[in-house]
């Protein structure tokens, strides 16, 4: 697959997906301040891994990631539909965590200062 092609499919399915969960087309209360860090396709474009951060208390993450994972066909159909493939990536989520990592950096640097 043509990598250009490959980039702009992916950033489109970050905005697209972002934008489910912000304007709260998902009906799952579970599911609470989330966002979509990166989408990595494979090659062939059978496989979505979605790279998710998940912000708020920790006690919530846990729901958060059962809401989201109760909603990945939702996620898939509404994916058919925007990006009009022959064959939807399969979705499959993952936790990033770099934001989180990169505040207790900052933190550390301020506390050093």
């Amino acid at each position: 697959m043509n990598p250009v092609r490959q980039k702009r499919l992916e950033s489109t399915m970050v905005r697209e997906l972002s934008e489910l969960i912000i304007k709260r087309r998902i009906k799952d209360e579970r599911i609470g301040f989330v966002s979509v860090t990166r989408v990595s396709l494979a090659p062939d474009l059978s496989e979505a891994t979605v790279f998710i951060s998940l912000f708020g208390p920790e006690d919530e993450h846990r729901d958060t990631w059962r809401g989201l994972t109760a909603a990945v066909k939702f996620f898939q159909s509404e994916m058919g539909r925007s990006l009009r493939l022959r064959q939807t990536p399969r979705i499959h989520f993952e936790l990033d965590t770099s934001i989180r990592e990169g505040d207790a950096i900052l933190d550390k640097i301020e506390k050093g200062l």
